[in-house]
């Protein structure tokens, strides 16, 4: 049976390829049974936030009483959803194919978006380029007091060309919108599907005596949850790693970094991996000018 992960999915991060930092949080339900304080809970997540903070040098997360990142402690309680392993095994199986459908049609979309995006760039630089020697003219002509007749009708059709090209441009981003929206609510289904199926793996795992892998935490949906914890600096773990996917971050293959999928050879105290920090650059690190753009599709 598959190993469950810390938490989050696949196509979530794919579908959240900007990094949204900083990140507002907020502190949401704490489960009583759990014998922590709010004012101490939010110490622990501050001292995660720090790891991040102080190792990149960049402002990643802020706390507001509404914001949108939730943080809730709460027990896990999918083992009572399944007692039998055959019901649970062929839930699974069906859970599986679907996300699978689900990621073929992401990776179409994806494609096909690539492909348009690829043109519309393409276009906005000769529209750059025509735009700026339309007005290199303009202003020539206009220094010399005004243009002849038959320059000023050249112009006038040029002109004209790149009003086209902008009406163009503009249907071409409208398409390119639609699609990082399309893209955004397969990748959300993707999401919940695999979020399904680690819970499930995990109640498998526990019920019926295989190995259990690490399941203190999830992230999905805007929302951390905390399940369980030994001690204070395991929780720091916990949260260093699900902040890490609420950044967009995926797992690393080093089994002694924060964002590894098992729990068990981290340094206490929690510090930064370079493996860690190269998966930061390359979701977080300064995003360019097409990133931004995509950014404000969404």
């Amino acid at each position: 049976m598959t190993a469950v992960l810390f938490g989050g999915g696949y196509f979530y991060y794919i579908a959240q390829a900007v990094c949204p930092a900083p990140l507002a949080y907020s502190l949401g339900d704490i489960d009583e049974r759990f014998n922590i304080s709010r004012d101490e809970a939010r110490l622990v997540i501050s001292e995660a936030e720090s790891v991040w903070e102080d190792a990149t040098g960049k402002n990643l997360f802020t706390y507001e009483e509404s914001g949108k990142l939730k943080i809730n402690f709460m027990y896990d309680t999918r083992q009572q959803f399944v007692t039998r392993e055959d019901v649970l095994k062929e839930k699974l199986d069906t859970t599986q194919g679907m996300s699978e459908e689900v990621g073929a049609t992401y990776k179409t979309l994806v494609a096909e978006y690539d492909k348009l995006k690829m043109s519309y760039e393409v276009k906005v630089d000769a529209y750059e380029n025509n735009l700026q020697t339309y007005n290199a003219q303009v202003e020539r002509y206009n220094k010399q007091g005004g243009a002849p007749a038959d320059v000023y009708e050249r112009l006038a059709v040029e002109k004209e060309k790149l009003n086209a090209e902008q009406k163009s441009l503009n249907a071409l981003s409208a398409s390119l919108n639609a699609l990082v929206k399309q893209i955004n609510a397969v990748g959300e289904k993707g999401n919940t599907l695999i979020s399904a199926y680690n819970q499930g793996v995990g109640v498998y795992n526990k019920t019926f005596g295989e190995p259990h892998e690490f399941t203190q935490g999830d992230y999905s949906n805007s929302t951390i949850k905390i399940y369980t914890f030994e001690d204070r600096e395991e929780l720091k773990l916990v949260l260093v790693h699900e902040l890490g996917h609420a950044l967009s971050l995926n797992h690393v293959e080093d089994e002694k970094s924060a964002m590894y999928y098992l729990i068990g050879k981290q340094p206490s105290p929690v510090v930064l991996s370079k493996e860690d920090l190269l998966e930061f650059n390359r979701v977080c690190g300064d995003i360019s000018l097409w990133q931004k753009l995509k950014l404000s599709f969404q």
